[in-house]
């Protein structure tokens, strides 16, 4: 009988053949949203029998090192990641390239799910939301200990199956063992702004550790519970500052029922400014998950 792993490894060496074949040769058959810089597309090829995942830049890397090396890390993350027996965690990248006009692009394993942000719409009994986080918690635990740092943890980057399965997408700006992908230069800050950490608000490279993703996953929590964003600037430079210099404003479990009366305190942990300080408040998290 073929196992869970057996099907996503068959699938992964499936999607592989698909390196060095070029997007042109790709039929695109539905476009699944638009970002700041790609476009993700559902897709089909001969080579692969099951749907797969374009991500195709809309601007050229040509003279734009930085567009370049999103693409390319986010390839290097899932390669590494496969090596180190944690594809499960998130989903396989099979190719990266450049086309014709200097577009870079990725074929991505289709995961059929429901992004995180969507299921925080509704969902506000504390027991789903405790599975969630618990799956969450598991997938960070298999990402960090094999030396990848995420550093854009969001709801939109968590998709989840329908049969609960979790996975972790985009790690464009990850650090493997530790190093930033050689287009980051020291003093860029990276990140989505509301879900930023201090740290890499700052944008030095020796502070960025695991922490950081869980500073992230304390926004999440904090917004879970309250509605509210601890910090939300006039613009996405105030809001890295308050993150930087602010307290954070007591949370109020508003939306959350029958929730543990200790994960307001929790939270501020995950939030707090000093990333050694936040290692505490994950490991009394992570025993409330349980």
């Amino acid at each position: 009988m073929m196992t869970s792993s057996d099907s996503v490894l068959e699938n992964i060496q499936s999607l592989n053949l698909l390196q060095g074949v070029p997007p042109d040769e790709v039929k695109l058959a539905k476009r699944q949203s638009v970002g700041g810089v790609s476009e993700i597309w559902l897709a089909t090829h001969p080579l692969h029998p099951a749907p797969f995942v374009v991500k195709y830049s809309k601007y050229t890397c040509a003279g734009n090192d930085y567009i370049r090396g999103q693409f390319e890390r986010e390839y290097e993350a899932s390669c590494v990641r496969f090596e180190r027996g944690i594809s499960t965690s998130s989903t396989h990248i099979a190719c990266f390239d450049v086309d014709a006009v200097e577009h870079p692009y990725l074929y991505i394993e289709y995961f059929p799910s429901t992004p995180l942000n969507e299921i925080m719409q509704h969902c506000f009994e504390w027991r789903c939301v405790r599975t969630i986080f618990a799956r969450l918690s598991k997938c960070l635990r298999q990402i960090h200990t094999n030396g990848i740092v995420h550093r854009d943890i969001k709801p939109t980057n968590i998709l989840i199956s329908k049969s609960g399965e979790l996975r972790i997408i985009d790690f464009a700006l990850s650090t493997i063992d530790g190093n930033w992908h050689r287009f980051h230069e020291e003093g860029m800050a990276l990140g989505t702004p509301l879900y930023m950490s201090p740290e890499q608000a700052y944008g030095k490279k020796i502070m960025l550790t695991s922490a950081c993703d869980w500073y992230a996953v304390g926004v999440i929590l904090y917004y879970w519970m309250t509605g509210t964003y601890p910090f939300q600037g006039k613009n996405a430079a105030d809001t890295m500052k308050m993150h930087c210099y602010n307290d954070v404003p007591q949370p109020q479990i508003n939306r959350l029922t029958s929730s543990p009366a200790s994960l307001p305190e929790l939270c501020c942990g995950l939030l707090s400014k000093d990333p050694n300080s936040r290692f505490s408040a994950v490991n009394r998290f992570r025993e409330i998950l349980k």
